[in-house]
């Protein structure tokens, strides 16, 4: 799970159940809106916590594995991923504990003037004592006056003692109650100082894992071995995402619309510009022509992600060279795939309408930055999407 810069809270988990990661990043919890109510900022933050736990385990499982160039880049990936749920995790500990300082600073205030009532209340009633002097109670025991003005006065004098006990009795406790609200007040402010310490490491340690992904970036770039390697394994991946599409069960039997026919009228994935078309084309990064089975659109981290026609989500994780990948099987023979996503919204078995999200551009296993790698599988085989998608 992340942080975007739009402030919503999403999930990138690979490998983890969509529907998992659906109450995990409790969709379009703002964090620039209304403040949440404690129990979904609670929820929140157990499922950081064990978004955290994963990452951790997927991180130490790909340290242990043999190197390679895209393994690498998805070890870095997933460390990204991890300094952003933990930046995310401690986020929201500050503003918890930043509200709880605002709430007992309330507290506080409350019971100050609760107190500063009950002094004045107290001086009042010393200064009324010491005005009557002992005579006054002495003569309403021994009489002098009228029966009932005497019974009248003993009742009235009672009931002063009663409620002077009882304002002595409440002003004694608020005494303590302000002590331990004081000391507690305290702690806060501490635990506030130290989260703070913990935000700017965290900080610290996105701004670390995004420079050793560059370097990495560069490497490969400028180092022809690791340049021709990176070119195989991106070739081996095409070839995985190919036995992937043809193990992927196809339709479920209901009956829906005829997409062959709606050929022409699809919609576009997503709204930037198309960067490198179908067919071979020239790696940007490597300068070396390599096969490209669909689209490569442009895009900015975190924009939409949709779906091209109605369907019905097949896959919906990780795949190395491709990171965060959905496919949407749209029945007759056609697949849609959408890869390199920062974040899926969906799960397989998910039915979606055309134009329903199903995540948000990212560039998790991309070699040159966040984008939307598209591709469209007729019957198995790659087609050139323009051909499907309406003209723009």
């Amino acid at each position: 799970m992340i942080l975007t810069q739009d402030g919503k809270l999403y999930c990138v988990a690979s490998k983890l159940p969509i529907s998992a990661c659906m109450a995990i990043a409790l969709l379009a919890a703002s964090l620039f809106g209304a403040p949440p109510q404690p129990t979904d900022r609670e929820a929140r933050l157990r499922a950081m916590r064990l978004e955290i736990e994963r990452l951790e385990s997927e991180l130490a499982a790909l340290r242990a594995r043999e190197s390679s160039v895209l393994g690498d880049l998805e070890r870095l990936g997933t460390e990204l991923r991890l300094r952003e749920a933990e930046h995310g995790e401690v986020s929201l500990r500050l503003e918890r504990t930043t509200e709880a300082i605002d709430d007992r600073n309330e507290r506080l205030a409350g019971l100050e003037q609760a107190q500063e009532q009950r002094r004045l209340y107290l001086a009042f009633r010393l200064r009324e004592i010491y005005k009557e002097g002992p005579e006054q109670a002495l003569k309403r025991v021994i009489g002098g006056a009228e029966v009932e003005e005497y019974w009248a006065a003993l009742r009235y004098a009672a009931y002063l003692s009663e409620r002077d006990a009882r304002v002595i009795g409440d002003y004694r406790a608020d005494t303590r109650n302000i002590d331990q609200e004081r000391r507690a007040l305290l702690a806060e402010r501490e635990q506030l100082r130290s989260l703070m310490g913990e935000l700017a490491e965290a900080r610290s340690r996105i701004s670390g894992a995004r420079l050793q992904r560059t370097r990495l970036l560069t490497e490969i770039r400028h180092d022809r071995s690791k340049r021709e390697g990176a070119v195989a394994e991106l070739r081996a991946a095409a070839g995985a995402l190919n036995d992937l599409v043809e193990s992927l069960p196809q339709g479920d039997g209901r009956p829906t619309m005829d997409v062959r026919k709606f050929k022409g009228l699809l919609d576009w994935p997503a709204e930037g510009e198309v960067s490198a078309g179908f067919g071979s084309v020239v790696h940007p990064r490597f300068q070396t022509r390599v096969p490209h089975p669909g689209l490569d659109i442009e895009g900015q981290a975190g924009e939409d992600i949709r779906s091209v026609f109605d369907g019905r989500v097949v896959f919906a994780s990780w795949m190395r060279g491709y990171g965060l990948t959905a496919i949407v099987d749209h029945g007759g023979g056609l697949l849609s795939v959408y890869a390199h996503a920062s974040a899926l919204l969906v799960e397989p078995g998910e039915a979606v309408a055309r134009g329903q999200m199903l995540g948000k551009i990212g560039e998790t296993g991309s070699l040159r930055g966040p984008f939307l790698y598209f591709e469209l599988r007729v019957d198995g085989q790659p087609d050139d999407p323009r051909k499907w998608l309406r003209p723009r």
